[in-house]
């Protein structure tokens, strides 16, 4: 069916491919079929045919020879293939997308990035905990697995509920089963209007706010962070994200608000170390990865290719540029994206590293340097730069911290380079030039890290 490039415009005719989500890829999703042979049961020569043809098509899709008489091979195969943690298996194209098994795969098996378990059997206990335990291990952006069924959906809840209670230390049930949709985006559209009641603008709060604020404010923040990341596991959230420009709006609250969210918690930080009885800080996570992260699929497609590129890979290369240029990034962000697929291509980067912690380390590095040269060029405090990038979003008025850039600003240093300089003129120039940098530079190279 796949050999057809139209094939999912025909297959899914009524549900049209949204535009800028399309993955470039003809040969997706690449799938694997494995279930149990047993030569006893009546029909075992016809399912023993059925599986030979499968290897075959299999063996002709990877160049491999395995034969059903060596079929732990060939599921130990599609297990590498799968989990993609060699080197080898990391290459684009020779991963695996999707697994139909029955019966398999249900022990000895650990691909973090698996996220759904698509489930068309009805499970409870012991098989029910097995199956479920093959999206739940961790993997840097993932932050839970999903389960779809498609039998007795009520029938399947209440086994979840009774697995749980009977393998729990507490013997208690669990959370496990999660609200629909509607009633996510009630808590989400709940928990905004809960910070902007309390804050309803990012410039009403500050550092030296009354304490009591302070705590409510970063509790509230929290709460609509942990609503947004549960909505967006949803399928009807990309739908409503187009149409609705109200959830638009509530979503870029969080963007907003998360520098003063951010210089806000810091200074609670500072009040509990502080002697004496300390505040009450319970229901707020100061360490954990309460990041706001505002989802973007086009580019997640982007870090999926990084992930699949092996060095000197000219068609992966291409595929990250054409993305690179419909998403309109700018070159400073182009250019750090090539530095890495540079490194890759001259081995300065162990091919087992993970592509994400080494993207994450590329632009530390460009949005490190960028303030470093800023600090040279004006002699003011990189220290001071930082805690206003920290804070700045585009259109911030006044820029967050820029009375401290000014008063770290060595003048006599500044002017001994450049003899003309103006003490009157120095300080507009500089909050100029500084602004051009956060808007040009910093922010495009921050958003990468997100």
């Amino acid at each position: 069916m796949t050999k057809d490039p139209e094939w999912l415009t025909k297959e899914f005719a009524g549900n049209p491919i949204r535009t800028g989500r399309t993955i470039e890829d003809p040969d997706f999703p690449r799938i694997a079929i494995t279930y149990s042979i047993q030569e006893n049961e009546d029909n075992s020569k016809q399912i023993q045919d059925e599986m030979k043809d499968i290897i075959k098509d299999y063996n002709d899709y990877y160049h491999t020879a395995w034969s059903i008489e060596d079929i732990e091979r060939y599921n130990g195969d599609i297990n590498n293939r799968l989990a993609r943690k060699k080197a080898e298996f990391k290459e684009f194209g020779k991963q695996i997308d999707l697994v139909i098994v029955v019966d398999r795969l249900l022990t000895g098996f650990d691909a973090p990035t698996i996220q759904t378990l698509f489930v068309d059997r009805n499970l409870s206990y012991a098989n029910l905990i097995q199956a479920f335990s093959r999206t739940n291990r961790t993997y840097p952006g993932k932050t839970k697995g999903l389960i779809v069924t498609f039998r007795k959906p009520s029938t399947m809840e209440q086994n979840v509920k009774d697995a749980t209670k009977l393998y729990s230390e507490a013997q208690e049930e669990s959370d496990l089963v999660y609200p629909t949709y509607d009633e996510s985006k009630k808590r989400f559209k709940k928990a905004h209007k809960l910070l902007t009641t309390l804050v309803p603008n990012p410039t009403d709060i500050n550092e030296h706010s009354p304490l009591e604020i302070r705590i409510e404010f970063v509790k509230a923040f929290q709460e609509l962070n942990n609503t947004y990341e549960a909505l967006v596991t949803y399928d009807e959230y990309n739908d409503d994200m187009e149409k609705s420009k109200v959830l638009q709006e509530q979503i870029n609250t969080l963007e907003e608000y998360i520098g003063v969210y951010n210089t806000v918690k810091g200074s609670l930080v500072d009040e509990g170390a502080q002697d004496g009885p300390g505040p009450d800080f319970s229901g707020i996570e100061f360490y954990g990865e309460n990041a706001i992260k505002v989802y973007d699929i086009d580019s997640t497609y982007i870090d999926r290719l990084l992930g699949t590129y092996s060095a000197n890979n000219q068609n992966i290369r291409d595929e990250i540029e054409k993305a690179l240029q419909k998403l309109k990034k700018l070159e400073i962000v182009k250019d750090v994206y090539r530095a890495m697929l540079n490194a890759i291509d001259t081995k300065k980067i162990d091919s087992e590293e993970d592509i994400l912690v080494v993207k994450r380390r590329f632009f530390t590095e460009s949005y490190d340097k960028a303030i470093k040269e800023f600090a040279n060029t004006w002699f003011v405090e990189g220290n001071e730069l930082h805690l206003s990038a920290i804070q700045y979003v585009i259109g911030s008025d006044p820029i967050p911290n820029i009375r401290g850039i000014i008063n770290s600003k060595q003048f006599d240093k500044y002017k001994a380079i450049h003899p003309d300089a103006k003490p009157l003129k120095y300080g507009p120039e500089m909050k100029r030039q500084w602004r051009k940098t956060l808007d040009e530079v910093i922010v495009p190279l921050a958003d990468e890290l997100r």
